[in-house]
């Protein structure tokens, strides 16, 4: 799906230069590491119904802002074809589930975008687009800065969260104080 660039409808704190330029304002100071993010949903119908359009219709933008948020590293841009690439079950048996996977400089950036712009106002209406399901539908891990995650990476923080819990190897923001 094609970025149409900013909407002139969104607040203005969610519309930055378009398109994002490349930041070097970051002090001089790298973070140690930076945080993996990998989240995924089942939508209540196939893209293309209407009853999950304001959602679909939205991504590209949604995607955007996140590019330019403050802290933002790396997204993967196609995580379906990526999810089935490898085998994951999850993404190989429904074409309702959908996922996210980014890279971000430090935690509070990452919340930030999720909570704090118009991410957060989609959030808050999850329920309308997506089928309820486990507690637990995103998982984070540390890495490297530099390193660019692999979908099989994310697979196995997943498995590892579904299957084991939070630990010191993949957690959610619940964690982060422990992590």
């Amino acid at each position: 799906m094609a970025d149409p660039g900013p909407d002139p409808q969104l607040p203005r704190r969610d519309r930055g230069s378009y398109p994002p330029q490349a930041r070097s304002d970051r002090g001089g100071v790298t973070a140690a590491r930076h945080i993996a993010h990998f989240n995924w949903g089942k939508l209540r119908a196939p893209v293309g119904d209407p009853r999950v359009a304001g959602f679909v219709d939205a991504v590209g933008r949604v995607n955007a802002i996140a590019e330019r948020s403050p802290g933002f590293v790396w997204r993967h841009g196609d995580e379906m074809a990526g999810a089935v690439s490898i085998g994951w079950p999850l993404f190989a048996r429904d074409d309702r589930v959908v996922a996210s996977f980014s890279v971000w400089e430090r935690p509070d950036d990452l919340r930030s975008f999720v909570y704090n712009t118009v991410h957060g106002a989609f959030f808050r209406r999850r329920e309308e687009w997506f089928e309820p399901g486990t507690r637990v539908n995103y998982a984070l891990w540390w890495i490297a800065p530099g390193h660019v995650p692999k979908m099989a990476e994310a697979r196995d923080r997943v498995d590892r969260l579904v299957s084991d819990g939070p630990s010191e190897t993949v957690f959610t923001f619940d964690q982060l104080g422990t992590a």
